[in-house]
């Protein structure tokens, strides 16, 4: 607080006055979360938003740019991606594109997406509460775990439990053998190992959400998720990401 005074009229007058400072609101780790996550996306040029519609159909509305195949400069990202977790590829992640290749594999023989998961939340200081790891399984069974742990930094719950919020996870299974993944079926689970996908929650506007994941076509990409009236993520048909856990975000 600081106290100004100012002369009028050649000094017959003097006001005295007060400024006093706004408090800024202290980000909050989910809005950090957030941020983060909106950065590396748009690191990754802005890919197109995918949009997921009524008509049961995949659109991609384009941002300005095009799809394309992750680049080497946008690989150099990916690296450090891979720092966040335990146990990232062996040596440098933007020379093993091209033995994977040579072998018929691909960008997909090298899923990064958890390892995305784990830099934002490294980045945003999750500390000691987030399990990092290669797999998205490590921390949706954790997450599950600890539902009624109410001291747990991240709880999981069936999606149509609770109205998801910036800064929480959805997550899906994925593969050929993703139906049989079931939120009651992981419950009894002591350890993740079953093929899955999570995004991030950086923005909620009426009736859907907009998330951010990564390895989502070779990029950092935003899909568009659809919610019900009740605000509880739209059930929909096999060939959308079937979601089916929310983890919500506690940390303080």
């Amino acid at each position: 607080m600081k106290l100004f005074n100012t002369l009028i009229a050649g000094g017959l007058l003097t006001i005295s006055f007060l400024v006093i400072p706004v408090a800024t609101k202290a980000q909050t780790f989910q809005e950090k979360v957030a941020e983060n996550a909106v950065k590396e996306w748009q690191n990754f040029h802005n890919p197109p938003i995918v949009v997921r519609t009524k008509a049961d159909t995949e659109i991609r509305r384009d941002t300005g740019t095009t799809e394309r195949p992750l680049e080497y400069a946008q690989c150099n990202i990916v690296n450090r991606y891979w720092r966040s977790v335990k146990t990232p590829p062996r040596g440098d992640f933007c020379r093993l594109p091209r033995i994977a290749d040579e072998t018929r594999g691909g960008w997909d023989k090298y899923p990064w997406s958890a390892a995305f998961i784990s830099f934002i939340m490294k980045q945003s200081g999750a500390g000691d509460q987030f399990k990092y790891s290669v797999l998205h399984a490590t921390y949706i069974v954790d997450a599950v775990k600890n539902r009624d742990n109410p001291n747990a930094s991240f709880r999981g719950y069936p999606i149509d439990w609770i109205r998801p919020s910036v800064g929480d996870l959805i997550c899906a299974p994925r593969g050929k053998n993703a139906a049989d993944v079931t939120y009651q079926k992981i419950a009894k689970r002591d350890k993740g190992d079953f093929k899955s996908h999570c995004d991030i929650v950086v923005a909620k506007n009426n009736n859907q959400l907009e998330v951010i994941g990564g390895n989502v076509g070779d990029s950092v990409a935003k899909t568009i998720v659809s919610l019900d009236a009740q605000g509880h993520i739209k059930v929909t048909k096999p060939d959308f990401r079937p979601w089916f856990v929310v983890i919500k975000n506690n940390l303080r």
